[in-house]
């Protein structure tokens, strides 16, 4: 079920990109094997106005992915291409925005009580479901959809995070 706008048009749909879907726009040897497919998907979603935000821990997550790749020539390659996806974000060339907000204590509050998940940090750590990168993410969204007039989805490849990728209406 989609939210409305009150005169019956569809809110704009705005999706924040997981690390499993950077790395494979990125082609990050070994987490690349739906790439072909991201990339289509991304084209008919950027088709459909769909908005894109790219979250902090996606940053630091692909970043990470990006400085454990073994071969020395292709962590270079991807790492100048990491390099050159962020700044186009800060110039904002990229096909997607920088979420930019601080991480004050109502965040970390947030995080720890796992978002819109029914979940804590420990609870999920003890189930072995979302990580602290990916309830960061589900925080992120949550806060911007509290103040925007949009539809608000986690595009995500992983099954445990697309348990909570769409927000209930």
């Amino acid at each position: 079920m989609s939210r409305q706008r009150p005169s019956g048009l569809r809110l704009p749909v705005v999706d924040f990109l997981d690390t499993s879907v950077l790395v494979e726009i990125l082609d990050v040897p070994h987490m690349n094997g739906h790439r072909a497919e991201v990339l289509k998907e991304m084209d008919a979603r950027l088709k459909a106005k769909v908005r894109f935000v790219l979250p902090t821990a996606t940053v630091i997550e692909t970043g990470n992915h990006v400085f454990q790749i073994k071969d020395g020539a292709s962590r270079r390659s991807r790492a100048a291409e990491f390099m050159s996806m962020l700044r186009k974000t800060a110039l904002r060339e990229a096909p997607w925005v920088l979420h930019e907000r601080t991480w004050d204590g109502a965040f970390l509050t947030r995080l720890c009580d796992g978002g819109v998940t029914n979940m804590d940090m420990a609870e999920h750590a003890v189930r072995q479901q979302l990580g602290a990168g990916d309830l960061s993410i589900v925080a992120e969204r949550d806060l911007y959809a509290s103040r925007a007039q949009a539809r608000v989805r986690i595009w995500t490849l992983e099954a445990t995070m697309g348990t909570w990728a769409e927000l209930s209406s």
